[in-house]
């Protein structure tokens, strides 16, 4: 149908981000949804738990926030005693039990009330603007089911490693012995001595994914309720369903990619540079060669590991090196005294510079010519944002 003007009526199309809150998961998304923004005739939304509707403000005026009705994953995982400081542990076989209930708590943090307020809440976003697409948050399980019972298409977006979401397509069954399993450490390819180990890990995890009481509980009380079947997470997404990964296949362990898993490389949010973004920490970079360190948003240092950062970057670098130290300490204010005396020659302070959180972003500080090395935690978003 052409309008007056003798040009084609172009209507506008709707698409819907659903994402938890939590930057490891939303961060890939509000990059996708902010680049989407800028295109014609695209008309963004984004529905997440309250706590993300600032961050998503402060991105674009184009981005159309719906809050959903229920609490975030860090609010219930509080509630509930679990710390995020109470998440981490050795890379070994050996607390892998204690890690795989860990994961099982997280991954299926909502009881059935709260799962069911959420599926309610992403279901009646989408009734109400019946966008032409919709493009969710691997995890968040109450989204995916939302979608099932409208019957409605949608493509899953996952902010991990491609291995992560396709295991289960691997041949001869190699997504259970072949590669690590995760928190064991254990190195690839995995020493033949180790792989009885790394099944038996692998075996531990799968068992606390389908068959925890947790998980259990969950699935009876959807089913209870009209959802029928287990629960998304607990099998691969069909070859029918797109994933969306920002994977690089040259950077990741050697495996077959199956049709429906799309790697696109990087997906980061397009950040002010560091000379906008934060001048005062610009004029310190250019002072000299800097190593960054930010192990992420949830990891949580003792004063054992402050120390040893310290010890081993002064042990590393001679003192007549210019070589300086930015680093991310997000509850800096616990060590204060312990910072203030081991670094109390004025030489081993003026190369430290130390921050709860980095007004210019990660991305944008490892631009600058003089950052040189990049240390993180592993997760897949940093280790992407290096490979930059």
């Amino acid at each position: 149908m052409n309008s007056s003007n003798g040009h084609a009526d172009i209507r506008t199309r709707k698409i819907l981000f659903v994402t938890n809150s939590e930057s490891g998961q939303a961060n890939t998304i509000l990059a996708m949804a902010n680049e989407a923004s800028r295109r014609p005739h695209v008309d963004v939304h984004i529905a997440s738990f309250p706590v993300l509707e600032r961050r998503v403000k402060k991105l674009s005026p184009k981005l159309n926030f719906h809050p959903l009705d229920g609490e975030d994953m860090l609010e219930v995982l509080r509630a509930q005693g679990v710390l995020e400081r109470d998440l981490p542990h050795p890379p070994t076989t050996k607390s892998f039990a204690a890690y795989g209930k860990n994961l099982v708590t997280v991954m299926v943090c909502w009881e059935g009330k709260s799962y069911l307020r959420i599926y309610q809440s992403v279901k009646k976003v989408i009734e109400e603007l019946n966008p032409a697409v919709v493009v969710i948050d691997f995890l968040l399980n109450p989204a995916i089911d939302a979608c099932y019972s409208l019957n409605r298409e949608f493509v899953m977006s996952s902010p991990n490693n491609p291995l992560d979401v396709s295991k289960a397509h691997q041949p001869w069954l190699k997504g259970f012995w072949y590669y690590p399993t995760m928190g064991t450490g254990l190195p690839f390819p995995v020493p033949w001595r180790d792989l009885p180990s790394n099944v038996l890990a692998s075996i531990v995890l799968i068992w606390k994914m389908v068959l925890s009481p947790e998980v259990k509980g969950l699935v009876k009380y959807r089913n209870a309720h009209g959802l029928p079947g287990r629960l998304p997470m607990e099998s691969a997404p069909t070859r029918a369903i797109h994933v969306i990964c920002p994977g690089v296949r040259e950077t990741e362990f050697p495996l077959v990619i199956p049709d429906n898993l799309g790697l696109y490389g990087p997906i980061v949010l397009d950040k002010a540079p560091v000379e906008d973004s934060d001048p005062g920490l610009n004029r310190w970079l250019n002072r000299g060669k800097t190593v960054l360190m930010c192990m992420g948003t949830h990891f949580f240092y003792s004063e054992s590991q402050v120390k040893a950062v310290i010890n081993g970057f002064l042990s590393a670098v001679p003192d007549s090196s210019n070589v300086q130290f930015l680093w991310k300490v997000s509850d800096k204010s616990r060590f204060e005294d312990l910072l203030e005396e081991a670094l109390k020659d004025p030489r081993d302070g003026d190369r430290f510079k130390i921050f709860e959180w980095l007004e210019a972003d990660p991305t944008s500080i490892m631009k600058h010519p003089n950052v040189v090395a990049w240390i993180h935690h592993g997760g897949a978003n940093s280790y992407l944002e290096g490979a930059l």
